[in-house]
């Protein structure tokens, strides 16, 4: 188990979002969160995040994608726009300020599907009979104190995009020509 994955309660965890590290902590959170476990008992499928820009931080969609099986998390990787997406059972995507949105708890992940603000791909009648895990998740996400990385350049087209932390330390690298994402943190 991750150390930092033992904070008190209530101390929010920084980290650089994205970022294997995030994701490393994200997903040993929810392996030993036994209402997760409880409330995702029957949940059989993969899930790709995708956050789509708007003006914030990401200048082209990133994804997240998620192996959850039975209560467990079992992998994770991550996608840019222009890579073949991962193959996913349900993709759940909406621009980066209503994801920070329910990050910061004012907007529910299902009512956001109600409203419009989230969409998803994918069976909604599984979605709906697992509810209380998708606000697990979505507590789970509340944990963290996320530095959200930057680009270098707000060019979609450009031919390598570098992102940072708030301390200026390289966090991934996109080169567009070879279609690849490297997480370095």
């Amino acid at each position: 188990m991750i150390a930092a994955a033992n904070s008190p309660p209530g101390k929010k965890i920084v980290v650089p979002f994205p970022s294997n590290k995030w994701a490393k902590m994200y997903m040993d959170f929810l392996n030993n969160s036994k209402p997760y476990e409880e409330a995702a008992k029957n949940w059989e499928g993969t899930m790709l995040f995708i956050i789509q820009p708007d003006g914030g931080a990401a200048p082209f969609e990133i994804g997240c994608w998620l192996d959850l099986w039975h209560g467990k998390c079992r992998g994770y990787s991550f996608w840019v726009k222009g890579q073949d997406p991962p193959k996913a059972d349900f993709t759940y995507q909406g621009p980066e300020k209503n994801w920070l949105g329910m990050i910061d708890g004012k907007i529910d992940p299902i009512q956001g599907l109600m409203a419009g603000k989230f969409r998803l791909i994918g069976n909604m009648p599984m979605v709906m009979r697992h509810t209380l895990a998708a606000k697990i998740l979505v507590e789970t996400l509340q944990k963290f104190e996320f530095d959200i990385v930057t680009a270098d350049t707000k060019d979609p087209n450009a031919k390598t995009v570098t992102f940072f932390d708030k301390g200026k330390n390289r966090v991934a690298i996109v080169d567009r020509q070879k279609n690849t994402l490297t997480m370095l943190v």
